[in-house]
């Protein structure tokens, strides 16, 4: 009985457009293609260092990971469940004193998946030399070298640009989810972008239905488990004593923004000639969800500099449909990552005391308008998030005017996008 159920799930699915996009590659053509992603991976990675070194230790929560990867079965723990990028670094003989060096080999996969990925969705190879170097260059991977020295991060980003070649199967797709969960929880806020990418290519959801339970519940069995066996600091318990929604959240969704402005920079242009092109359809839709699965997580996490990151996913597929448009448009991003490179040059964003972002988040602002509470000496902890009146009218007034300004020029970043995808609506037409 079962198993006429799972064939029945297993019928030749639906065909969407989305088949159209993903090649099928020979043998040949694929072993070529990860040689070349590898190399131009790394290379792109020389370069990101070339423009950003990499300090030599790790920092915050990287010298927690540290330890992990020196014995990840340890019984106490900041956050033993996130255990995937430690066992494995353990696991090669990588962790301890080699353990940053693993992390930068996480870079170097991340970038040549980025360039992988763009291939397999037929984008030459100069296009995805083209968006390699553009993630290199921004926050994905340059934030990881002074400020998150150490975390875990590029695993994520990576696993989930897997699952864009795997939406096509339901069985490879949710057990790259359930890998990154054991990376990283919030990897479950990532659902409702993960659901669309299956839909893409089939448009029944049951056999989904049962493999999301599945990943689901084995998740939440090693979860408990692990709660349950070793001391942990940051389990659901904190999150739940801490509320950061509606005060603390209203705070780090603008606190997101300024870094998308900053540490993206014109790439949004990117994403604003993406949703605004004809023709762009359902598509759009990647952009929107994962920005709603981000701002949803930062109802209970304050790390705005890192999860942000994930607008990677939707500037890589932007990316891809920007420069299948034709040379012209290679020329504008060759010319946009330019301006890129150099504006962050000018205004690195990448340390904790990064300006502008410092003038938003300086810990004596979030205190004095009462975003966050702390305990009193000796000891100076983290006691509770504010409310969203206090967000609202004392750390708004103090930052609206440099707030604007920044927010000015993402709009002008915006209107770019969206003035040269009106340009070629109007050729097209």
């Amino acid at each position: 009985m079962m198993s006429r159920v799972v064939a029945s799930l297993r019928r030749k699915p639906i065909m969407t457009s989305a088949d159209a996009t993903l090649d099928r590659p020979t043998p040949t053509r694929l072993a070529c293609d990860l040689l070349l992603a590898v190399a131009f991976g790394w290379f792109a990675y020389a370069l990101s260092c070339w423009l950003v070194p990499p300090i030599a230790t790790a920092s915050g929560f990287g010298t927690e990971w540290q330890l992990m990867s020196e014995n990840p079965f340890r019984d106490r723990g900041l956050f033993p469940h996130r255990a995937l990028v430690p066992f494995l670094a353990w696991l090669l003989g990588l962790g301890g004193e080699s353990y940053l060096g693993f992390t930068h080999g996480l870079h170097g996969l991340m970038l040549a998946s980025v360039f992988f990925v763009v291939v397999r969705l037929r984008g030459r190879y100069l296009d995805a030399l083209l968006v390699t170097f553009a993630v290199a260059i921004t926050a994905p991977v340059q934030m990881y070298k002074l400020h998150w020295s150490g975390y875990t991060d590029p695993i994520c980003y990576t696993l989930f640009l897997w699952m864009i070649l795997a939406a096509r199967s339901p069985f490879a797709m949710w057990s790259l989810l359930l890998i990154n969960l054991m990376n990283h929880e919030l990897a479950a806020f990532l659902v409702p972008w993960l659901w669309f990418l299956r839909r893409r290519h089939d448009a029944r959801w049951q056999l989904d239905a049962v493999c999301l339970g599945i990943v689901m519940a084995i998740y939440a069995g090693f979860y408990f488990w692990v709660k349950a066996n070793v001391v942990e600091t940051y389990s659901v318990d904190y999150f739940m004593a801490n509320p950061l929604f509606p005060g603390g959240s209203f705070v780090v969704w603008n606190l997101a923004a300024v870094h998308w402005i900053v540490a993206f920079g014109p790439v949004i242009a990117v994403l604003a000639w993406h949703q605004h092109l004809k023709g762009a359809g359902v598509d759009r839709w990647h952009l929107w969800l994962v920005l709603f699965s981000i701002l949803t997580i930062f109802c209970i996490a304050f790390d705005w500099a890192r999860h942000s990151n994930l607008l990677v996913l939707p500037v890589v597929l932007a990316s891809v449909r920007f420069l299948a448009a034709g040379n012209r448009n290679r020329g504008v991003y060759a010319g946009m990552l330019g301006v890129t490179a150099l504006l962050l040059w000018l205004v690195p964003a990448w340390s904790p005391s990064a300006w502008p972002t410092s003038l938003f988040a300086r810990p004596e602002l979030l205190v004095s308008t009462e975003v966050i509470h702390l305990t009193p000496p000796p000891k100076v902890e983290l006691e509770s998030f504010g409310t969203l009146e206090a967000s609202l009218q004392q750390w708004l007034p103090a930052v609206w005017k440099s707030l604007s300004v920044v927010y000015a020029i993402g709009i002008a970043f915006w209107f770019a996008g969206w003035a040269w995808a009106r340009h070629q609506n109007r050729a097209a037409s």
